[in-house]
């Protein structure tokens, strides 16, 4: 215990007998039993008491209760089973009503609201509950007058003890309690004990105490509990009255002073014969007690004096509410009360209270390295030794960590939102005591690193969830010893892939990869090598060069998927340098590449094409070699039939190849099908011709290469029939390609081949220019071939011809339709006059408006046809 208040005697060996007492300001009120009202005025800490006023008139029976509303003046007193109002401000006190109806009142009790406005003024609302035997009689206070505020509230019994907090009443009968409603709902509670008379105090935060025997009990305005433990005196308590954070009880044969939170005998006075308590209105730390001939004065002991012993004690909240109450300024009364929350934080974590000491750190904006550093081995070496505490930090092991870590956990995720959400200044101070680091990014480095170590400790499938967080503040260094410590290779190259130190990661992956010791982990074999690449980017190209190369040696499939992936990262890669490093390289792979690229990514670029097409030639001329070594072996030729197809059909489709440039690099003796195709590209057509005729000796190849040709839309390409039928009837007139190999032929053995020839202009009459042929056919021609080729080809013509004229006439025909409705449209008018309307807004039309014809026929604004559409 400790002393609390001071008791200083006002009144002593009053002749008159105390009654009832009531306070407010400097004054005193004393009814007694014979009827007189005294007023005393009590200053300079009640050693100057002097009697201001008094009646002995004031009420012809004993004066059995009384209570002041100062800031109407007004005083209001029971006596005589009357409730009467006086004036404060008249040296007699006179009377200016009487609650009539209360005739019979036993009891009466306020409901007093103090509220303050926006401009500062003070609003006063007054409600009054009389007590006429079994009923509640309700009044409001309005012009100096008391008014009905509803009808009477029936009861079952007599209350003995009533208290009113907003719009419930908590009544005590003998024997028992019950909370009432003003609207009519009523609820029982419990019984008073073994004393049948009930005691009830109104406490602030509308709560009630009620007592049971020796204990008090305290419930909210619905009955609820509002504390875990009751408040036990020393015997049954008479009366009660708050003086927050206290509450003082009159008992037989003392006054008990006692902390509801927490629950603490704190003083105990030995006033004789003490009966009556009263708190000044609207000054805490002030009581009157009374006894039927003695006044004392309780004053509240300094704060600055309590809170030594409180806080020596450890009675932290209670040395928080007095703290609130200290007469200090607003800046040093925060200053002084955050610091004991601090403490009681402290003291708190030394109790293993963690959830609940680690979230008042939080309230407090505490720094988070003082907090972490209460954890073994979270907060580096040079860190921990600028943290003070104010006792010996517990040691944590086993379960009590384990419980510390989680909790510790919840409060870094708590700082760490609020620190992102906040967006911290540099340099903003977030604790007084033990703070040493300000900087935000400092802070969040402290705060993401401690929980990388938390999730170690406790799921370190969390790891790496918080390294790929886009914003975390990892420290480098410390995770990476951390990580190393606890073997999370894994997530130790998120954290390498994070900060951008891609080459440390990716060699931590060749090494694992590698190793037999690490057979059966996520980091075995090359998988998460190609993944890391294939994400890099072109900016880190050079890297992926460097590391894609030992993947390409081992698994050459895997390996190329580093550069064809369907991935935005892979794509973007600059396609020539990749080209350029697999061929110098790993040339195996530079065919499968730039396939990807031409026939996957549909890339334009001739580069490729170009060098797509060589190294089929490169391939075809490889396999042809071997073919020379073992021809037997089927899968080889099928590999290199395969290959001359692909080259084939590659020439044949590509459209931004360079065949110039492909030429060039062709062999002379051999992919004689292949240059034919790259000679008709770039309308080399007779030569192109010369190879299937003179080389090939594949006269349907040649027709089949006409028809292609013709059927493209180039004019260049209708001719390859004739060139076609000139290279069967004039051999020796054919164009060779200088350094091909031809075969080597007699000039007798280049004989014209009329039949063929006689062939083609059978079956291609219309794709042969006569005029030409005329001139090129040899004399011994039968005339009924040449009869017959004539007749077809001017059947063509003039089937060629009729078609058109079809078509011009038709076109003429469409031509007049679209002019015959061009005049008819053109002769339709409308006129607008000021009487015309919109259809849509019912507007007229003005000078200057815009309109519309609709199809119906109907004039409206050319803002207003999207309405009818």
């Amino acid at each position: 215990m400790y002393d609390a208040y001071e008791a200083l005697p006002i009144l002593e060996k009053l002749p008159l007998q105390i009654e009832s007492i009531a306070a407010y300001d400097e004054h005193l009120l004393v009814g007694t039993h014979q009827g007189h009202l005294l007023m005393y005025s009590v200053l300079q800490g009640a050693s100057n008491v002097h009697l201001l006023r008094s009646n002995k008139y004031f009420a012809k029976k004993p004066i059995q209760q009384l209570a002041v509303v100062p800031e109407h003046q007004i005083l209001i007193s029971l006596s005589d089973y009357l409730v009467t109002v006086h004036d404060l401000t008249v040296f007699n006190f006179p009377v200016i009503t009487s609650l009539t109806k209360s005739k019979g009142a036993t009891y009466f009790t306020l409901d007093v609201k103090r509220q303050t406005s926006l401009t500062g003024e003070i609003s006063v609302a007054v409600r009054l509950c009389v007590v006429v035997k079994k009923k509640l009689q309700l009044f409001y206070w309005k012009n100096r007058e008391f008014r009905e505020l509803g009808p009477d509230l029936a009861l079952s019994d007599t209350p003995r003890g009533i208290g009113w907090c907003r719009e419930t009443l908590c009544l005590g009968f003998k024997g028992e309690y019950c909370l009432l409603k003003l609207e009519g709902e009523q609820r029982d509670l419990f019984p008073t004990g073994k004393q049948p008379e009930p005691l009830v105090c109104a406490l602030q935060g509308d709560k009630f105490a009620l007592g049971r025997d020796e204990q008090t009990i305290m419930i909210d305005i619905d009955g609820n509990p509002c504390t875990k433990y009751t408040l036990t005196w020393s015997e049954r308590p008479l009366l009660l009255v708050e003086d927050s954070p206290y509450i003082l009880g009159v008992l037989t044969s003392c006054i008990e002073i006692r902390a509801a939170e927490p629950r603490l005998l704190v003083q105990r006075l030995e006033l004789p014969r003490a009966r009556f308590m009263t708190p000044v209105i609207s000054s805490n730390g002030q009581i009157y007690v009374a006894s039927p001939s003695h006044v004392w004065c309780l004053h509240l002991v300094p704060v600055h004096l309590q809170l030594p012993r409180l806080l020596e004690d450890k009675h932290f909240q209670l040395a928080i509410q007095l703290a609130n109450l200290s007469s200090e300024p607003q800046d040093i009364r925060t200053q002084q009360v955050q610091h004991i929350q601090s403490l009681y934080a402290f003291s708190l974590f030394q109790k293993h209270n963690f959830d609940e000491s680690l979230q008042l750190f939080f309230k407090l904006a505490t720094d988070p390295s003082y907090v972490i550093g209460l954890f073994p081995d979270l907060l580096p070496v040079e860190f921990r030794k600028k943290v003070e505490y104010p006792e010996t930090v517990p040691i944590l092991q086993g379960r009590d960590l384990d419980l510390a870590v989680l909790a510790l956990i919840k409060y870094l995720t708590e700082v760490r939102n609020d620190l992102m959400s906040q967006n911290v200044k540099t340099g903003t101070n977030i604790m007084d005591v033990g703070s040493s680091l300000k900087l935000r990014r400092q802070l969040l480095e402290i705060v993401d690193t401690t929980l990388l170590k938390c999730y170690l400790l406790t799921n370190d499938a969390l790891v790496a969830s918080l390294l790929r967080l886009r914003d975390n503040h990892c420290h480098l260094a410390e995770s990476e010893r951390a990580l190393k410590r606890h073997h999370k290779h894994a997530e130790l190259i998120i954290l390498y892939q994070t900060r951008g130190l891609h080459r440390k990661a990716l060699e931590l992956l060749k090494k694992h990869a590698n190793s037999p010791e690490d057979f059966g982990s996520p980091l075995a074999h090359h998988d998460r090598t190609v993944q890391y690449l294939q994400h890099l980017g072109s900016e880190q190209v050079d890297l992926i060069f460097d590391f894609a190369s030992w993947v390409i040696q081992s698994h050459p499939e895997d390996g190329l998927k580093i550069f064809i992936e369907d991935l935005p990262e892979v794509e973007e890669l600059p396609r020539a340098k990749v080209y350029d490093f697999l061929y110098k390289n790993h040339r195996s792979l530079a065919l499968s590449y730039l396939e990807h690229v031409v026939y996957e990514w549909q890339d334009s670029n001739a580069l490729f094409h170009n060098a797509l097409a060589v190294l089929y030639k490169d391939r075809i001329l490889r396999l042809e070699t071997q073919l020379q070594v073992d021809s037997s072996d089927p899968t080889l030729r099928c590999e290199y039939q395969d290959s001359k197809a692909k080259l084939r059909s590659f020439l044949e489709i590509s459209r931004h190849c360079s065949p110039e440039a492909i030429l060039v690099q062709f062999p002379y003796d051999c992919l004689f099908e292949e240059r034919a195709i790259l000679l008709g590209k770039v309308g080399r057509h007779e030569q192109a011709l010369s190879i299937y005729t003179n080389i090939l000796k594949d006269l349907p190849a040649a027709v089949d290469y006409c028809n292609v040709c013709y059927r493209s839309e180039s004019s260049s390409n209708k001719e390859v029939y004739f060139y076609l039928l000139k290279l069967l009837l004039r051999p020796d007139d054919a164009v060779k390609i200088p350094g091909l190999a031809y075969p080597n032929e007699e000039p007798q053995q280049r004989q014209p081949d009329v039949e063929r020839a006689l062939e083609t202009l059978d079956r291609y009459p219309s794709r042969i220019d006569p005029i030409k042929t005329l001139q090129i056919l040899p004399a011994s021609i039968p005339l009924l071939k040449l009869k017959r080729f004539l007749q077809r080809s001017l059947e063509s013509f003039a089937s060629q011809r009729r078609e058109l004229q079809l078509l011009r006439g038709l076109l003429y025909a469409e031509h007049l339709q679209v002019h015959e409705q061009r005049i008819e449209y053109q002769n339709q008018k409308v006129v607008i006059t000021e009487s015309n309307i919109c259809h849509v807004c019912k507007k007229r039309f003005g000078n200057q408006s815009a309109f519309v014809r609709c199809s119906s026929g109907e004039i409206v604004h050319f803002s207003c046809q999207e309405k009818l559409i």
